[in-house]
């Protein structure tokens, strides 16, 4: 998987959450409510972009949020959440294939690509970004880059 490290400013995203406990079951048709309403949300930073946001709980779970990257004042619609995303400096390993296998990547990211780079995972939000490479869910052809925060 071809990666670069970059360092990013903070951002906030607005979207609908998930929490994971265990299993990422559920997130799949987080999207699927969350794609309906996209158009609900004013403000947006980036016109072309998503996010799943993954930032982990101090009981082990995790909570994921599907949403779309807005300037700092945009307000949530009804029943979404806004998330801000801290500064932080990462590793961006691009995932090609179907959204299903996004999980399997950040598998490998984690379980021995890191290690293999010299880079260690530090505490922070982990995150998927979609942009116009990502053709569709089930399009072995898409690509989405994943971030994973580095020391």
């Amino acid at each position: 998987m071809e990666h670069r490290i970059v360092t990013l400013p903070s951002f906030t995203v607005v979207g609908m959450d998930h929490l994971v406990r265990g299993s990422v079951d559920g997130i799949g048709q987080l999207w699927q409510r969350f794609i309906p309403r996209e158009h609900e949300i004013v403000g947006r930073a980036e016109p072309d972009a998503a996010y799943g946001v993954c930032s982990l709980l101090t009981d082990g779970s995790a909570r994921y949020v599907a949403g779309l990257p807005v300037y700092a004042d945009a307000s949530p619609p009804a029943g979404m959440v806004k998330f801000d995303v801290p500064a932080q400096k990462y590793v961006v390993f691009t995932h090609r294939g179907t959204a299903p296998q996004i999980g399997d990547s950040f598998q490998a990211i984690h379980s021995r690509l890191l290690a293999k780079l010299g880079l260690r995972a530090s505490a922070g939000v982990e995150f998927e970004r979609y942009d116009a490479r990502f053709i569709g869910p089930d399009d072995p052809n898409s690509e989405t880059d994943l971030y994973i925060p580095i020391e």
